[in-house]
């Protein structure tokens, strides 16, 4: 399974929009891995994992075809996890005929909020298809098994149940787990009784202490890896992932993927392939 990193980055991308602080500054000046974009994955070419402010970006950067995608999972509602407007390309005013069916799956309210966008286009089920996720409960497209599993994060909706996700291909297992803080007793429940090939964790909070709430940080991400470890839920084989970076995290990659890495934790960047 090849997962390949397409942004790393919160809401806000690294340097930020309208910021000049020391993280943004620095970033700027250093460029390539320190430049961060919204943060979305692509699976083996043909799962992608949200769809963000910047999608269209990173189709031109790393030259993606997604008038070939198929699959498409939403795990909120946050614009910088689900640009649903963007979306809307893909009628047929905007894409060359032939091209397959994209089916989106999200909670309730994504795709309540995508369904109402696209109601002006007429039998937009001939392009999209719109499928509500449970938790817990398993969605099989081709030979992969994707699960949403509740994640800790509050939208603009407060009856939104946000999602991170596993996902299961030819006998390997991997966490896709951000946004979320400190997880739910079930989330846990569920992450300690298996074992974890990969673990890619949110880390928007970067070198802020502990405090449990929407996102987690460094010293999370220590803690969520020592719990599982205790559990024989991960290995020294298991590739742990920190991602999702806020400025606000003071975290600068050519200054500080080292300390990462003598912690056993390998910061992401933009475009990063993951081998499983």
């Amino acid at each position: 399974m090849k997962i390949k990193l397409l942004g790393t980055a919160a809401f806000e991308g690294i340097p930020a929009l309208f910021c000049s602080c020391e993280t943004c500054r620095e970033s700027r000046k250093l460029g390539g891995k320190n430049i961060r974009k919204r943060s979305s994955a692509l699976v083996d070419d043909k799962i992608a994992f949200d769809f963000t402010n910047d999608t269209l970006s990173h189709i031109i950067n790393f030259n993606l075809d997604f008038s070939k995608l198929e699959y498409l999972f939403v795990t909120h509602s946050h614009s910088d996890h689900f640009n649903y407007a963007d979306l809307e390309a893909k009628m047929k005013w905007f894409v060359n005929p032939g091209n397959p069916v994209l089916n989106v799956y999200g909670n309730e309210k994504c795709i309540e909020l995508l369904a109402s966008h696209l109601k002006t286009f007429e039998n937009y089920d001939d392009y999209m298809r719109l499928k509500v996720t449970k938790h817990f409960e398993e969605v099989h497209v081709d030979d992969y098994k994707i699960t949403p599993i509740p994640a800790r994060h509050i939208t603009y909706f407060p009856e939104e149940a946000t999602s991170i996700y596993v996902i299961e291909h030819e006998g390997k297992k991997v966490l896709y787990g951000l946004d979320s803080g400190w997880y739910y007793d079930n989330t846990w429940n569920y992450l300690e009784n298996t074992y974890w090939d990969c673990l890619i964790l949110d880390c928007t909070n970067g070198f802020l202490k502990f405090e449990p709430g929407n996102h987690m940080g460094f010293e999370d991400n220590l803690m969520v890896v020592k719990r599982l470890r205790e559990k024989g839920a991960i290995d020294n084989n298991t590739k742990i992932i920190s991602t999702h970076f806020s400025h606000n995290g003071k975290v600068i990659y050519d200054r500080d993927c080292d300390l990462f890495k003598d912690k056993g934790i390998i910061m992401s960047y933009d475009g990063m392939e993951i081998l499983i």
